[in-house]
């Protein structure tokens, strides 16, 4: 039973790697990944030859390999027994630490190197490249869609059916906002606090969405890297151990519009719907692992790109019921100040997008033994990691905790 994966793992070594525009010399994506794996091994205290598993995130775009995993393995001089790409768009990033603990549990291998990263803001234009990765290149593409007007088709839907009101919607950018003024990494900190109204007035996107709505680019490039063993081995590394509570994946599609014909299984069990998401039945599988609640939930992290899709996110979750997300903002449910920590950093909204990585895991763990980087989150016990990837197409959901259930 899966119930037997909670804490039969641990997470004992992260590192995460920074390169911004304003640097003298920009980190291509392989230097920003190799040098966050060559962190977490060391905090784990590790060895090149105890790597049994090289597990990575899906090719980043500014480094087109054929084989990016073999490419990552080549720089690190490991020889790892397995190794692959775990490529379900962003969700691939928690994928991968989700398929070390099958590995581990097997016993085939006694560590794995999970990595990720992007650092395509450094090196290309990013919208039109972003629509043409999001978008079919048949169907949509050609139409000179963006990924805003992508999402944007979701939003309608959901705020349609659910009366949810825009100025609902601008309460996650400006909740964000004000964690982003806290981390010293957050790409919107020198931007100030923002109001509900700056948010409705800012230019329209692709409407719904409006400027603000939309998550801002990280100004340049993260790697991110963790080291995972079994609970047997936990006590030879040198580092505090996060204890892996429990993980659920779920993926409905590649493009938007092929969504709309999806029936008949999983979140779309009662016949075509986008606007239930893949990621309540993500969470309810590692609910289901880890025993947990939402109420049990101290931190959230989400890679949510747009405000609506906070809200969504929030209720598939089981912070409030379906299409109660817009009045569990408004009603405090994430504020600042006395709501649900939710998206720490700034999320992808105030802290910036960069590629899918693990580094809004590394907050969970951060906060969790009181060591951010930002405001701490007092008495944390159990976080949560939500990844995102696609037009809303692929879902992971993580629950660590600080202690072995």
């Amino acid at each position: 039973m899966t119930t037997q994966l909670s804490g039969s793992c641990a997470i004992v070594g992260m590192g995460r790697s920074i390169s911004l525009k304003s640097d003298a010399e920009r980190k291509t994506p392989l230097q920003l990944v190799v040098d966050a794996a060559s962190q977490a091994m060391r905090e784990a205290g590790i060895t090149r030859k105890q790597v049994g598993a090289l597990l990575t995130g899906r090719m980043p775009r500014t480094y087109c390999s054929l084989q990016y995993n073999q490419a990552v393995l080549n720089e690190l001089k490991i020889t790892p027994m397995i190794s692959t790409e775990v490529t379900s768009h962003g969700a691939g990033a928690l994928g991968t630490i989700e398929l070390a603990v099958v590995l581990l549990q097997a016993r085939v291998i006694d560590y794995a190197l999970c990595v990720c990263g992007e650092a395509s803001p450094l090196w290309i234009e990013m919208v039109e490249g972003s629509a043409n990765w999001e978008a079919d290149l048949q169907f949509e593409a050609p139409y000179g869609a963006t990924t805003p007007a992508l999402y944007a088709q979701v939003a309608q839907r959901y705020m349609h059916d659910y009366n949810i009101r825009p100025e609902q919607c601008a309460r996650v950018a400006v909740e964000n906002r004000l964690w982003a003024l806290d981390h010293p990494q957050a790409a919107m900190r020198k931007k100030g606090k923002i109001s509900v109204d700056d948010v409705l007035s800012s230019r329209m996107v692709a409407s719904p969405l409006r400027m603000l709505d939309c998550a801002a680019w990280f100004p340049g490039g993260i790697g991110s890297a963790a080291v995972i063993t079994r609970a047997d081995l936990v006590p030879e590394s040198p580092s505090k151990p996060s204890w892996i509570l429990g993980f659920g994946q779920s993926s409905t599609h590649e493009w938007i519009g092929e969504r709309f014909a999806l029936r008949g299984a999983g979140p779309t069990e009662n016949g075509p719907n986008i606007t239930n998401l893949g990621v309540g039945e993500a969470a309810r599988q590692a609910y289901a692992m880890s025993g947990l609640r939402p109420a049990d939930v101290g931190i959230v992290e989400t890679s949510a790109p747009f405000t609506f899709a906070n809200l969504m996110v929030l209720e598939e979750l089981g912070f409030c019921g379906k299409g109660e997300g817009g009045d569990f903002v408004e009603g405090g449910g994430i504020n600042y100040d006395g709501g649900l920590p939710f998206n720490t950093t700034g999320g992808y909204l105030s802290f910036g997008q960069s590629g899918q990585g693990l580094y809004l895991l590394k907050e969970v763990l951060e906060q969790i033994h009181g060591e951010p980087e930002g405001r701490p989150v007092p008495g944390v016990k159990v976080g949560l990691v939500h990844g995102h990837g696609g037009p809303l197409a692929c879902h992971s959901v993580m629950l660590v905790g600080g202690e072995r259930p």
